[in-house]
C-alpha cells in the first residue's frame, strides 16, 4: 500500500485519485499489473488443464483469468478505437470497432461455460421471491437496474452510479454491453462521416433509452452453463493473445 501512494502538496494521494485527476475528456482504462505476466499466468494455467479441467474450481478461475486478460486487451482495442478517430481515420474506427464488438460477444461465450458468471440465476433468484406477478416484474427490474444504471437519470444525463455494481455475466455482455458499446462507436463513425462533432447529449439520449428500455425487459436468460471451459479458453488465446503484438507490454 505504501509503494502504491505518493505526497502532493505535503499530503498523500493515491495513484489512482491523481490519474483521474489528470485524465482526459474520457475514462481511461487502467490495471496495476503487467499484461505480460498476466498473459503468461493465463498460458501457464491453460497448460495445466488436462490434468484439472474436471474440476469445477479450476474452471471457474480459468474463466475468471481469461476473462481479465481479455478484458485489458478490450481496453487496448478501445483506445485504439479513439486514436483512430483523433487522426481521422474513419477506416480505423470502423476495423476496431468491430474488432472490440467481436471480442464482446466472444467473452459472452466463454462466461457461459461456468454457472459462476451467468446473468439468469440473478434474475431468476430474484422474482422467485415475487409474491405475486406485479412483485415479480418489480423485483426483475431493481435486479437489473442494481447492475446498470440506477434511476436517478434523466433523458440526457446518465446516472452518477452507472455501473456501480456492473457484471461480467453472460447474458448481460452480448445483450446490454455490447449494444450499448455499438451505439457509441456508431456516433463516433458519424462524427467523421458528417464532419461535426461527436454529438454527446445525442449519444447519452440513445444509450439512457437502451438501458431503460434493458431494464424494463422480461427476457429469459440461462441458468445453467453451456460450453468447455478449457476448450474455449484455449481458442480465444489463440485468437487474440497469441500474438505477443497484439497487446501492450
Amino acid at each position: 500500500m505504501l509503494q502504491g501512494r505518493h505526497r502532493t502538496n505535503g499530503k498523500p494521494v493515491s495513484r489512482r485519485l491523481d490519474c483521474v485527476k489528470n485524465s482526459d475528456s474520457y475514462d481511461h482504462p487502467h490495471l496495476w499489473y503487467s499484461t505480460t505476466e498476466a498473459v503468461r499466468a493465463l498460458e501457464l494455467f491453460i497448460a495445466g488443464g488436462d490434468e484439472l479441467s474436471g474440476s469445477s474450481t479450476y474452471s471457474y478461475d480459468l474463466v475468471d483469468l481469461t476473462r481479465q486478460v481479455l478484458a485489458k486487451y478490450a481496453n487496448e482495442l478501445f483506445l485504439k478505437v479513439i486514436e483512430s478517430y483523433r487522426l481521422k481515420d474513419r477506416h480505423g474506427v470502423a476495423h476496431q470497432s468491430q474488432m472490440f464488438l467481436d471480442l464482446v460477444e466472444d467473452m459472452d461465450t466463454l462466461l457461459a461455460c461456468h454457472e459462476g458468471f451467468l446473468l439468469g440465476p440473478w434474475l431468476e433468484s430474484a422474482k422467485q421471491l415475487a409474491q405475486d406477478e406485479e412483485q415479480q416484474i418489480q423485483f426483475e427490474w431493481n435486479a437489473r437496474t442494481q447492475i446498470t444504471m440506477w434511476y436517478d437519470n434523466t433523458e440526457v444525463e446518465a446516472s452518477l452510479l452507472r455501473d456501480y455494481g456492473n457484471k461480467y455475466w453472460s447474458g448481460l455482455l452480448k445483450d446490454y454491453y455490447g449494444p450499448r458499446a455499438a451505439i457509441y462507436f456508431n456516433f463516433l463513425a458519424r462524427s467523421l462521416e458528417n464532419g461535426h462533432g461527436f454529438q454527446l447529449k445525442d449519444w447519452r439520449r440513445e444509450w439512457i433509452k437502451l438501458t431503460n428500455n434493458w431494464q424494463k425487459s422480461r427476457k429469459i436468460f440461462p441458468v445453467e452453463s453451456n460450453g468447455n471451459a478449457l476448450n474455449i479458453s484455449r481458442w480465444l488465446y489463440y485468437k487474440y493473445l497469441g500474438n505477443p503484438d497484439t497487446y501492450d507490454h
